[in-house]
């Protein structure tokens, strides 16, 4: 959720920690803040909302001072407010505390505090820490933060800067990402990587219950235990530009033109000259146990989850056996049946995600083979799976997702396919064919992307709706579910999927004279039965917009507003035919004049429950 970074070294701190909290604030901005060391307190500057609120209150503060953090906050405990913003200090003005996370059992600890006197400033659970410090310090900041993390149930990524070590901070995380940025006599802090690009391409990634103190002179890491730790540092490939907009109006927009590109990188490599599929080299899952397993699990939030919802039915088709597909957020509650014969794959774009990461270890303790798809090298989710397979779709920025969507659904369908052989469920020439197919996926998502300026022109037609319906059938009815997930998050219109065929078994009463009905039309095998579903919602009234396959003349003419799309195999569809919804969903919020790249109330990365 929340963005933290921060800065030791002997430039000045606060404008680079600044610079960093703007890259991160996609991850939170219903306040901001700042902290540093004087000569008598640690200085603290909050302000609610956006970041840039910051700019004229911190105007020529901190000169000379080369150790700052800073926050940007997506509220959980206690309201947006200046009160409630980080960084959070203690009773004395000496400790300053900045966090990522949820401090489970922050109401028995603040009330032990405040019976031994320590008041507090604001709602939130973070302040515990700040005065969990203040009450163990005596004398070396690095132990009185474990000892007060000792106590802490929950998650957390902190940064800590004091007037009693000015020059050193004081880092540690426990289910909630932190990266360290080397420099030369300098150190970096962030929540993700993208923040440190334009300083360093070194880091490295905490791991849970790692703590590491950090000044101009060197970084030590241990554990909270105490045992120390060495930690490899990780050289990041990612061009700096591929995390500024490059020209676009907002970052969303860039992210979907980028898409032919993305699609093509998570390709690379894994394909052979004969068109069949090997993931042997990054997947360490032998071949033996892959014919193991009789059932597959698939887990994961929001726009990864409608990504599992396609590869359900993929999956069932080449590997011939059981695949389930549960929110992640739902799935201890259910106590699931799985078990050592259970492949498990949890799809996350961040890999932190919380809920995600609780599934992840649940499945782990019961015997299944754990897999992770991810985006972000490094990230819990890779570090505790058993196997990774990455979906290269580089830095993304834009709150909704678009190209790691796409990435995701190429990336499972090669790990489909990749299964299959091994277990000899599907056939090589039927996969040559589908994989010769999918090689074409770049240059017919650029075609996609040559509709752009029809879409646009049909968004203000729309931008009055108060409701949008997404119609499809098959994996048509897994892209309407991420269409109306990315009409909801952007536009704030309600937006709703529903399978085509339940129109009729209620849904149906919601439609009236000019409810816009986006209708998608591009699985051969279900035309005909689509088609008459489209006349059941016109015929109540509905503006139908169709989007068909190039040539498909009769399901144009059923619609009011038609995007085409090309063809290509069925299964490898839904990559194309989510693009003209991304789209829509990007020009009717551009035309409501809505934060496209920040929408209210969400946050990027969702690292807490």
């Amino acid at each position: 959720m929340c963005g933290i970074t921060g800065y030791v070294g002997s430039r000045h701190a606060l404008p680079l920690a600044l610079e960093q909290l703007r890259k991160l604030e996609y991850r939170g901005y219903d306040s901001a803040g700042v902290a540093f060391p004087d000569a008598t307190r640690v200085q603290v500057v909050k302000s609610v909302g956006k970041i840039a609120g910051l700019d004229p209150l911190v105007a020529g503060l901190g000169q000379g001072c080369g150790t700052a953090v800073a926050h940007t906050r997506w509220a959980t405990h206690g309201r947006p407010s200046t009160e409630n913003a980080h960084p959070h200090a203690d009773c004395r003005g000496q400790i300053a505390v900045v966090h990522n996370g949820i401090i489970e059992n922050y109401l028995s600890l603040r009330a032990r505090l405040e019976a031994a006197g320590h008041l507090f400033q604001s709602e939130t659970d973070t302040e515990v820490l700040s005065h969990l410090i203040e009450e163990y310090y005596a004398g070396k900041m690095e132990e009185a933060v474990a000892a007060a993390l000792s106590e802490v149930r929950g998650s957390f990524a902190i940064a800590v800067v004091s007037t009693y070590e000015p020059d050193s901070l004081v880092v540690a995380r426990r289910d909630s990402p932190l990266v360290i940025g080397l420099g030369r006599g300098e150190y970096f802090l962030a929540s993700d990587i993208p923040a440190l690009l334009a300083h360093t391409r070194d880091v490295i990634i905490l791991e849970d219950d790692d703590l590491g103190v950090l000044s101009p002179a060197g970084m030590r890491l241990r554990k909270l235990d105490g045992t120390m730790v060495q930690r490899t540092p990780m050289h990041i490939t990612w061009d700096v530009g591929a995390a500024e907009k490059g020209g676009y109006e907002h970052f969303m927009l860039k992210e979907i033109r980028e898409q032919p590109r993305t699609i093509r990188d998570t390709m690379r490599g894994r394909v052979m000259p004969d068109h069949q599929v090997d993931l042997s080299a990054e997947l360490n899952i032998p071949a033996e146990r892959w014919r193991s397993f009789d059932k597959i699990s698939l887990v994961a939030c929001g726009t990864a989850y409608y990504a599992g919802y396609a590869m359900r039915y993929f999956f069932e088709r080449v590997l011939r056996i059981p695949v389930e597909l549960e929110v992640a957020s739902e799935f201890r509650y259910r106590d699931p049946t799985i078990d050592e014969r259970t492949l498990f794959v949890v799809i996350s774009q961040s890999g932190e995600t919380a809920d995600s990461l609780a599934a992840l270890r649940l499945a782990k303790s019961r015997g299944a083979t754990a897999l992770g798809v991810v985006n972000v090298v490094g990230s819990s989710i890779a570090r505790e799976a058993d196997s990774v397979l990455y979906t290269w779709a580089g830095p993304e920025i834009c709150v909704a997702s678009t190209k790691a969507y796409t990435s995701q659904l190429v990336a499972l369908y090669l790990l489909g396919l990749h299964a299959a052989r091994l277990r000899g469920s599907f056939g090589a020439e039927e996969t040559a064919a589908l994989v010769a197919q999918m090689k074409q996926l770049p240059d017919l998502v650029s075609r996609v992307l040559d509709c752009d300026e029809s879409v646009r022109q049909m968004a203000p037609s729309f931008a009055g709706a108060a409701d949008f319906f997404v119609l499809g059938r098959g994996l048509d009815y897994a892209v309407a579910l991420e269409g109306a997930l990315k009409m909801k998050e952007i536009s704030y219109i309600h937006g709703e999927a529903l399978a085509a065929g339940e129109m009729k078994h209620g849904p149906l009463a919601l439609v009236s004279q000019g409810t816009p009905v986006v209708c998608l039309v591009t699985q051969e095998a279900l035309r005909e039965k689509m088609l008459s579903n489209v006349k059941e919602v016109k015929a109540r009234g509905a503006t139908a917009i169709g989007i068909v396959r190039e040539g498909d003349t009769e399901s144009a003419m059923s619609m009011d507003h038609v995007i085409h799309v090309p063809s290509t195999d069925d299964w490898l569809m839904p990559m194309v035919a989510v693009v003209p919804l991304q789209l829509l969903a990007y020009y009717v919020a551009r035309e409501l004049g809505r934060e496209i790249d920040q929408p209210r109330n969400l946050a990027k990365s969702v690292t807490v429950e």
